[in-house]
């Protein structure tokens, strides 16, 4: 059954490379059709297919549908009253890698939390959970955290799990969504553009601040507020409000956007640009 569907994919690969510019539209949603029952099957018969590289127009015909299918995708997740925050960050993982799904981010994180689990349930505190979190990250597991993000496929929080390697602000929600496993009350500020993990005390008395782009570097809500005072901004408890997940896909996407403004990839900022104004509505 398998080769069957492979061959059925192959043959409307075939056919988008030679038909004219009527058929071209039906073919595409035939092969939209393929990708949204079974991206992997797609992925696979596109290897057997070509076994270096893909002709650029098909390439660039499978990015496209998958990137309408995400608009799409993202409507729905902005829709919701309350989206989930690893929900989005497996949507966006799709810009880069269309086959990616939700195994992709739910499997390493639910492996990450079964090795903490000792662990964390023996913590004293959220001061000794914060440093057992970041000793874990970036010891342990090898995380590591890019200042500057060169190419869009570090913002990806799909890849960020698999080559452990990528944004700060991928870090940060590594935090989150291992965090959110347990229960913690963990979320993200934003001190100015320095994006931080703020966790709380289960009686919120206890509060700290964990840096994700200095190796998860415990900082105390006085040393937030030293921060502001040595840029010169005045302070404001607004620093300390937590950003609800579509602020933090917008983020995500704005990050996306100002990479490919570099590079003046108009292709791929048109869609990212539609998603930026999907989550802002």
């Amino acid at each position: 059954m398998l080769t069957q569907g492979n061959d059925r994919v192959k043959a409307l690969i075939k056919l988008l490379q030679t038909e004219s510019d009527a058929y071209g539209p039906v073919l595409k949603r035939e092969l939209a059709a393929a990708i949204k029952a079974d991206p992997v099957r797609v992925q696979s018969a596109l290897l057997e297919e070509f076994k270096t590289s893909a002709p650029l127009s098909i390439v660039h015909t499978l990015e496209e549908i998958c990137w309408e299918d995400l608009a799409a995708a993202l409507a729905r997740f902005a829709a919701k009253i309350n989206p989930d925050l690893e929900e989005g960050l497996t949507l966006l993982s799709k810009f880069t890698a269309p086959a990616a799904g939700r195994k992709d981010v739910a499997a390493p994180l639910d492996a990450m939390a079964r090795e903490l689990r000792p662990a964390l349930l023996n913590a004293k505190n959220h001061a000794e959970i914060a440093g057992i979190l970041s000793h874990y990250f970036f010891r342990v597991c090898g995380f590591q955290t890019m200042p500057s993000n060169l190419d869009v496929k570090d913002i990806s929080f799909a890849r960020f799990l698999r080559k452990k390697r990528g944004s700060s602000l991928c870090a940060a929600c590594l935090y989150v969504t291992v965090g959110q496993r347990y229960g913690l009350d963990v979320n993200l500020v934003d001190l100015a553009g320095r994006v931080l993990v703020h966790l709380r005390g289960l009686h919120r008395r206890e509060s700290l601040f964990i840096d994700p782009l200095d190796n998860g570097k415990l900082l105390s809500a006085e040393d937030c507020r030293g921060y502001i005072r040595a840029r010169q901004i005045e302070w404001t408890d607004e620093f300390l409000s937590p950003l609800s997940s579509r602020l933090i896909v917008r983020r995500f996407i704005a990050n996306m956007i100002y990479v490919l403004n570099k590079l003046r990839d108009e292709r791929r900022l048109t869609y990212l640009r539609e998603y930026l104004e999907i989550i802002k509505n």
